[in-house]
């Protein structure tokens, strides 16, 4: 199963770790440094970037692989998806 994180990215429900609102969220210090250190890294994904990012999303691909998808969807509207089950198969 797979969500829809905005444009053409998806990632598999499995993967994720968190879902984070963007706005919240990164008022922590430790949030900000975290972003910085995966940005750096070369591991964050602005999914769109045409649009205001709103949330972000953890991604775990495999043990050694981590992404951070900078989404223009609300963390509110990721959460349903995900839990209303409107994901799909591939």
């Amino acid at each position: 199963m797979y969500l829809h994180l905005g444009a053409d990215v998806v990632v598999k429900k499995e993967d994720i770790i968190a879902i984070m609102d963007m706005e919240s969220s990164s008022v922590s210090r430790i949030t900000k440094e975290f972003l910085k250190n995966e940005e750096i890294s070369g591991r964050v994904i602005n999914v769109d970037i045409e649009n205001l990012p709103k949330s972000y999303v953890l991604v775990q691909c495999d043990k050694e692989k981590s992404y951070v998808y900078i989404s223009p969807i609300a963390t509110q509207t990721l959460l349903k998806r995900a839990n209303d089950n409107n994901l799909f198969e591939v």
